[in-house]
């Protein structure tokens, strides 16, 4: 019985033995076909990190390395800035995968060392998995590319050193103060030592000190050397114009700039411009007239003239820079340009001369010495040209009357008392140009009646003049130019206004008062313009007692001549 029983323990273990024998065979050829299999399969249970990847051709294993490399660049990168967190992706900063290598091992891994070594690897596959972990790679360039693209990287902007004005109008400087801004080297750097570690990527932001890039010393120097450079301003020259920009003037107008050689002192040249203008604003170089001639009482022009030039060329500025930075001495010479003023261009070419706006005529007897004076006089007034706004003194543009000047010896009223002096009697002219401007709307600036009435003259509204003075001036208040005409015959003289018709002028009363024991009149016009604006104003005149007398009635001493 025992015999029996040993046997068939026996068996059972032959046939368990057969078995297994059999299955490791069969467990061989497999393992060898499929070692031998000519497509490459990474091993069973292989893991890629948390992926699984055993048991697949190379095909396969590229998609899985491909979804990971996806997953990789999507990363998100925190960057904390001194203002709040920025965010990018690892594909931004260069943090990706070597996809090559990872392939490379994962098809070799279980299949290193002798047959029996991945023959063991194989059998292990069925039971555990293997695990293949991957480095990151980081192109530290890239980074640093993308990290000075963010914004908010400049925490404080330096102040550079400046020029400023003290209260003595001297130039000193203000100084400049740091700034800060996130060290861009060390987020890299910290970067890639996340890079290194995995993980996590969360990379706070130091900061550095960023220093104007002039020193104050430097432009303190410069304050000093430009001091110097303005102490006497600017002294400029315009035609025969010469005026002097005061040093402060200058001053307010220089700034500085940066440079590799230093801080670079330089004007702002718009505003010196616009200064230079408004200095020479009133001035006028050249310019003529054009001449006219009256024919059948329409003005005819003759020739055309020419615009005055006005300050300045548009490189005024640049010159006086250049000189006030080279030390030049003297005087800066300015160049002139043509006006680009409308108005100035049309008076020049007479196109708004168009009609007579108003004239008056006086009567005097014939053959007089005095109406010698008067036609002597109105010959020197012909012609004359004013633009709107511009006045014209009959002293300042005729001149002293002599005898060198083609003036004689005539009537005139001194304190009272009719004399003879050379040039006498143009006073009736005076009267006859007083009642054309009254009628052409012209304003009065300096005026004086005679001192005594005469019949011949308008009661009230006309004006006397003499050497030095009285001056009578009046201005062209009208939106065009004025021509001044004028003619005469033996018994009258008469003084035409020719431009384009604007306002209707007509007296609208008169008013005469006692002024102690002379005799005051107020005469008031009224003009209306186009726009329908009406104003009103008026004239006076005071006339004495009698000749002799003044006006508080005592007599006055007869001047001597």
């Amino acid at each position: 019985m025992a015999r029996h029983q040993v046997r068939r323990r026996l068996l059972t273990v032959l046939v368990i033995l057969g078995v297994l024998l059999v299955l490791f065979a069969g467990a061989v050829v497999t393992f060898y076909i499929t070692d031998t299999d000519g497509e490459p399969r990474t091993i069973r249970g292989l893991m890629i990190g948390d992926r699984a990847a055993g048991d697949l051709e190379t095909g396969e294993l590229d998609r899985v390395l491909a979804g990971l490399t996806e997953d990789v660049a999507a990363t998100e990168i925190r960057v904390d800035l001194p203002d709040g967190p920025r965010f990018l992706t690892a594909a931004d900063v260069g943090i990706s995968v070597d996809t090559v290598d990872l392939s490379r091992r994962a098809l070799e891994a279980g299949r290193a060392g002798g047959a029996l070594d991945r023959f063991s690897a194989w059998l292990a596959s069925f039971t555990t998995s293997r695990t293949i972990t991957y480095q990151l790679r980081y192109d530290a360039e890239k980074a640093a590319e993308a990290i000075a693209g963010l914004d908010g990287l400049t925490v404080a902007e330096p102040v550079e050193p400046e020029l400023a004005l003290s209260a003595d109008q001297e130039l000193v400087v203000r100084p400049g103060r740091p700034g800060r801004e996130v060290d861009q080297a060390a987020v890299v750097d910290r970067l890639g030592n996340q890079v290194e570690a995995g993980g996590p990527f969360d990379v706070d932001a130091p900061t550095i000190t960023l220093s104007p890039t002039t020193k104050d010393a430097e432009v303190a120097e410069v304050a000093r050397r430009l001091n110097v450079l303005t102490a006497d301003g600017a002294t400029l020259v315009l035609g025969e114009e010469e005026r002097t920009i005061p040093g402060e003037s200058l001053r307010v107008r220089l700034d500085i700039s940066g440079a590799v050689e230093g801080p670079a002192p330089s004007f702002d040249l718009p505003s010196l411009q616009r200064l230079i203008e408004h200095t020479f604003g009133d001035v006028s170089v050249g310019g003529e007239d054009p001449r006219f001639d009256i024919v059948d009482d329409e003005p005819v022009l003759v020739e055309e003239g020419s615009p005055p030039r006005e300050c300045c060329t548009r490189d005024a500025a640049e010159t006086v820079a250049a000189a006030v930075f080279a030390d030049q001495p003297g005087p800066v010479t300015l160049e002139a340009r043509p006006t680009d003023d409308e108005d100035l261009v049309a008076w020049a070419e007479g196109t708004e001369i168009v009609e007579k706006v108003s004239e008056f005529t006086t009567e005097h007897s014939c053959c007089e010495s005095r109406v010698s004076n008067i036609q002597r006089f109105a010959d020197i007034i012909r012609g004359a040209y004013l633009m709107p706004g511009e006045s014209l003194s009959l002293n300042g543009h005729v001149g002293e009357r002599t005898a060198d000047r083609g003036f004689v010896p005539a009537g005139t009223i001194i304190q009272g008392h009719l004399v003879s002096t050379v040039g006498g009697g143009v006073s009736q002219f005076a009267t006859t140009m007083f009642n054309a401007a009254f009628f052409a709307g012209f304003d009065f600036e300096t005026y004086q009646s005679h001192s005594i009435y005469f019949s011949r003259y308008p009661y009230g509204r006309e004006a006397t003049i003499s050497w030095p003075a009285p001056d009578l001036e009046f201005t062209n208040t009208t939106d065009y130019p004025a021509l001044i005409w004028t003619s005469y015959t033996d018994t009258s003289i008469t003084v035409s206004i020719y431009s384009t018709k604007s306002v209707e002028v007509e007296q609208i009363g008169q008013e005469v008062g006692a002024a102690r024991e002379c005799t005051r009149v107020d005469t008031y016009r009224r003009r209306t313009y186009a726009d329908g604006t009406e104003v009103e104003d008026s004239v006076f005149a005071t006339y004495r007692p009698a000749e002799g007398f003044d006006c508080n009635g005592n007599p006055t001493e007869i001047p001597e001549t």
